[in-house]
This record gives structure tokens, C-alpha cells and sequence, in this order.
């Protein structure tokens, strides 16, 4: 359920705006998803629109669809029946798993150029402009909470969330060989953590598979992580130079149970 920013009260869906019983109100965008930045969090800004569009372009490619049917076998399995997705950029999983559960399914990003694809057409889903720190749902409205690389605050979740906090989070050799490409020496990333305060950690699954990358999906899954901005300007070129890489996912996918008092 959306709750008002400034007094926390239910808000109602009206065909073109959302507005609370104090007479707080909120206007739609033209794709569907509802701003409710307030304060300091207006000058906050997500993803902006050039990486937006790549990750779009690289997702419906279906390059990453073995994790999208991943997590909605274990929803099915753990039998969600509502779900926020806190950083949920361009919907590409928050529209799957609502249109294979039929569940409620709010999403949550600071990104105005994600959240305009993500809610374009009548997608079922509820989407909000808003800080995932301080999200506008209210206490124990949904039964998980899913983090798809997005960073995340343990507290909000578990005050939002009722059972689960589902984390997606890269293994140690996520991409090495576009990073083999990209730096003389490769650094692993750390090991997901499997232990979180207040929580019981109840599966951790690895969902690990090749993708035989042409020369556009490989711009844009460079363009879509920090890799295009933190690379040596020789790896970058390196790698548009490539016509064809054959590049390897490696995601940890870990559901975590929260202890409520």
C-alpha cells in the first residue's frame, strides 16, 4: 500500500493523480508511475538516461532472462503474494514477476528515465518515484522485498516487508571476461554477505550461465554497469573494438526471513 510522504496516511489511486484523506496530492505522469519525492530527496536523481536505455536495450535481448525465471520459480515456490522492488530501474523484473504471479507488485526507483519505461501501457504495477531509504509504503504492506543490485537499507526493508528480503547480488567472477578485456589485472568482487541482523538466511542459490555477446550487447552491458566510467580508456577501446564475446553471469540469489519481534 502507497502511503503519503508528508503524513503517512493511505493514498487513493485516482485516474490521474494519488492524493491522501489530509488532501495531500500527487500527480501521475503521462506513463503511469506516481512522484513522491518531497524535501531534500527531490535533488536526489537515479540512473540517468543513456545508462537506462542500455540496460533496456541489453535486458530485452533476453541475455539475463535465466535470473528473471529464476526469481520467479522461488516466488512461486516461497508463494509471495504481494512484493516492492526497491530500485527496480526500468521494471524488467518487476513486470515479469507481476505478470507471472498476478500478485500486488510495487516498484520503487529515483530514476524518472527508468520509471517512465518501466510503467508505460498498463503494466498492473504500482510504480513510485521515491527514495528507497525512505519508501512510501506502508508497515508490513508486502510480504518480500526484493534488491536486484540496488543498494538497500536493512531497517526499511524489514519495516515494509513482513517475510522475505530477496537479494540478487554478483559472485566474486561476475563478467571476468569483459574485465579480463577491460584492466591488466582483474579483481574479484566480494563474496554476497549470507548473514544479515535480525534475519535467518533460508536459500542461496547460484545462477550461473555464458551469453555470446555481438558488438551492440556488448556496448550496452559495458554502458550499463560502472565498468564505462571507471575503465582505463585503452580497455574501452579494446573492447568496442570486439566483434563478438562470449561473457559469463554469476549471480547469487539469497532469501533472507526476518525474525519480527
Amino acid at each position: 500500500m502507497l502511503i503519503c510522504p508528508l503524513c503517512k496516511t493511505k493514498l487513493l489511486e485516482e485516474p490521474k493523480r494519488f492524493c491522501c484523506m489530509q488532501g495531500h496530492a500527487y500527480d501521475k505522469a503521462k506513463s503511469g508511475y506516481v512522484n513522491l519525492l518531497i524535501g531534500s530527496s527531490m535533488k536526489s536523481h537515479g540512473d540517468d538516461e543513456d545508462m537506462v536505455n542500455s540496460r533496456t536495450r541489453f535486458l530485452s535481448q533476453g541475455h539475463y532472462d535465466p535470473l528473471k525465471n529464476e526469481l520467479i520459480k522461488i516466488l512461486k515456490e516461497l508463494e509471495v503474494s504481494s512484493l516492492a522492488d526497491l530500485g527496480c530501474g526500468e521494471g524488467t523484473y518487476t513486470n515479469a514477476i507481476h505478470n507471472a504471479l498476478s500478485i500486488p507488485v510495487f516498484g520503487i526507483d529515483l530514476s524518472k528515465s527508468a520509471l517512465k519505461i518501466a510503467s508505460k501501457g498498463d503494466q498492473g504495477v504500482k510504480y513510485a518515484l521515491a527514495n528507497i531509504t525512505k519508501a512510501p509504503l506502508a508497515d508490513q504492506s508486502v510480504e518480500a522485498v526484493l534488491s536486484v543490485f540496488s543498494p538497500y537499507d536493512l531497517k526499511e526493508c524489514a519495516r515494509i516487508a513482513s517475510w522475505y528480503l530477496i537479494l540478487v547480488r554478483p559472485l566474486p567472477k561476475h563478467l571476468n571476461e569483459l574485465k579480463s578485456v577491460l584492466y591488466e589485472k582483474v579483481i574479484d568482487n566480494p563474496m554476497p554477505d549470507t548473514v544479515l541482523t535480525q534475519t535467518v538466511c533460508i536459500l542461496n542459490k547460484e545462477v550461473i550461465f555464458p551469453m555470446a555477446l555481438d558488438q551492440a550487447s556488448l556496448s550496452d552491458l559495458l554502458d550499463m554497469t560502472p565498468y564505462a566510467h571507471t575503465s582505463p580508456i585503452d580497455g574501452l577501446n579494446m573492447v568496442k573494438a570486439l566483434s563478438k564475446l562470449t561473457v559469463t553471469a554469476q549471480f547469487q540469489v539469497s532469501v533472507f526471513r526476518f525474525l519480527h519481534p
